[in-house]
């Protein structure tokens, strides 16, 4: 086998672009978006060095276009349990077919301006979870990675 079929098998099977060449990674990520159907001119995508490994996670760009090519509408419902703020997400796409995921997030001691980011934080983390998951794509978005310990955005 030749080191660049080597370093996307590695880098597919493990996870960690770095192995691969910087025309690799943009030959991988224009794959992605092709597969997808995401505009790669928007980056939709970017990378995060995550556990020590070089991967890609999701935009809002990313889950903005999916809703859009996938029928997928989002409803809401919210509620408030001790200092935490949850966001309910219910996701049907064309076909009828729903999923749901959460968005939470910590509201203790906040208000004025501090409380509405979060609460709109935990709305945006709510819908493009459950639009990942309904359109069947196990990226991360990025409006997780700041509760993930050790995460360098590249």
């Amino acid at each position: 086998m030749n080191t660049k079929a080597q370093n996307l098998e590695t880098a597919l099977i493990s996870g960690d672009l770095s192995v691969l060449t910087p025309q690799e990674r943009v030959a991988l990520y224009n794959k992605v978006c092709e597969s997808t159907g995401l505009n790669p001119v928007t980056r939709p995508f970017d990378y995060i060095k995550l556990n020590g490994k070089l991967t890609l996670y999701c935009r809002k760009d990313a889950t903005d276009q999916l809703r859009k090519i996938h029928g997928v509408s989002v409803a809401t419902r919210t509620e408030v349990l001790g200092d935490a703020y949850f966001v309910y997400a219910i996701a049907t796409d064309r076909s009828g077919r729903t999923d749901s995921d959460v968005g939470a997030v910590s509201i203790a001691n906040m208000k004025g301006d501090a409380l509405a980011n979060a609460i709109m934080k935990a709305h945006t983390k709510a819908k493009r979870r459950v639009t990942l998951s309904i359109c069947g794509l196990g990226f991360l978005d990025a409006t997780e990675l700041e509760t993930i310990p050790g995460v360098v955005p590249c």
